[in-house]
């Protein structure tokens, strides 16, 4: 047997004896529906097994942190370093060189945030009830061991960034002080007030993506005390407007529990249909500045889920508003992989670990891609 490659056709030709090509053929088979049998039992374990019941308890508290929503705090991390490599330095546009102070960087970016996103939850309690979420809070897990872990997480977390790099500190501090304490406590409580909560996601996204952004100007040379500039505040604003869109967008799903326990949220306020214009209009002016700017990475994302916010704000159904919400991450995510590789590692891990608990826990199958009725 021997195998001849055209190069030029792009074809394999198999020079055999017909007994011998027909007992070649029937292994291939074999060996196919073997690996298929395989895939099947190693599926039916992992989703029907009655031992992972008995294991993913142990998961709670680490899905008391949200991990979910990690995706959408990563990628403007990356999206601000992704910028600042498009600006300053001549070269592809493919950090691929592993950096363990990036790697602690985002650790204690994720502690913090999870913090935070404790602190929310915990508030929300009521809203969540009647909005039928899934809560931990309280339910799995006492409120007073969550704020425990919530305190130990800020704690760790800030530890790790003055130890690695004493800016990250402090923008991730001011994340917390945004986002866990004045969006969350009395007598701040921005997030029920309709543009002050809208106002605090979007200053987040713009500490998110100056911390990325840092990130990169820091380890260069010539890089100031405080690696910032002036013409960040423009290649920042597609992302920050996509960003402050999409988190405009989460409050829809929530406005019955919200408006139930009086928390007076955008679209409570406004309407719903203002609400989606005002998405609309942001992701199509993040693509005309994303084009302004030349930058591949947020014309193309923005570009690919337009279509999505048009038919939310056309149909107004919620499943058209749930895809809206759902796969503008995914293709940013996406599209940013071809920057920062590395960053496929903590997604893949994140959302695997997710639907493999939401299962095994509330027979949920989440996060998925999939919307009722498609």
């Amino acid at each position: 047997m021997w195998i001849h490659w055209d190069i030029y056709h792009w074809k394999v030709h198999l020079n055999l004896h017909p007994k011998r090509k027909q007992i070649f053929v029937l292994l291939v088979f074999r060996v196919i529906i073997l690996f298929k049998i395989k895939v099947k039992m190693i599926k039916q374990f992992l989703k029907h097994h009655p031992v992972h019941k008995k294991l993913v308890p142990n998961l709670d508290v680490v899905f008391l942190l949200r991990p979910t929503l990690f995706f959408s705090v990563w990628v403007m991390v990356v999206m601000g370093m992704s910028s600042a490599q498009m600006y300053y330095f001549d070269h592809p546009l493919w950090i691929s060189n592993f950096s363990w102070a990036t790697f602690f960087v985002f650790t204690g970016i994720t502690f913090v945030c999870s913090s935070t996103f404790i602190l929310n939850q915990i508030s929300d309690e009521k809203s969540d009830s009647i909005n039928q979420k899934l809560f931990l809070v309280g339910k799995y897990i006492a409120i007073d061991k969550s704020q425990s872990i919530s305190k130990i997480l800020l704690i760790v977390g800030i530890l790790i960034l003055i130890v690695v790099n004493w800016f990250s500190a402090i923008l991730v501090g001011i994340i917390y002080l945004i986002w866990g304490i004045i969006y969350n406590q009395p007598p701040f409580n921005w997030k029920k007030k309709p543009l002050l909560g809208w106002f605090t996601n979007t200053i987040v996204g713009v500490l998110l993506f100056t911390e990325g952004w840092s990130l990169v100007m820091q380890n260069q040379p010539m890089a100031a005390i405080i690696p910032l500039d002036i013409s960040m505040l423009k290649l920042l604003l597609p992302y920050v407007l996509c960003f402050s869109s999409v988190s405009l967008l989460t409050t829809l799903p929530d406005m019955k529990g919200d408006s139930t326990s009086g928390d007076k949220t955008f679209p409570i306020v406004f309407g719903k249909n203002i609400t989606l214009f005002i998405s609309l209009a942001f992701i199509i002016i993040a693509f005309i500045i994303a084009l302004e700017n030349n930058d591949p990475l947020a014309s193309t994302a923005t570009l690919v889920s337009i279509p999505f916010f048009i038919f939310a704000f056309i149909r107004r159904m919620e499943k058209d508003i749930l895809r809206a919400i759902r796969y503008p991450i995914f293709i940013l995510n996406f599209f940013v992989l071809s920057v920062y590789p590395w960053l496929f590692v903590p997604l893949a891990i994140t959302y695997y670990l997710s639907k493999y608990y939401y299962w095994h826990r509330f027979n949920l199958h989440y996060p998925t891609f999939l919307v009722e009725h498609d």
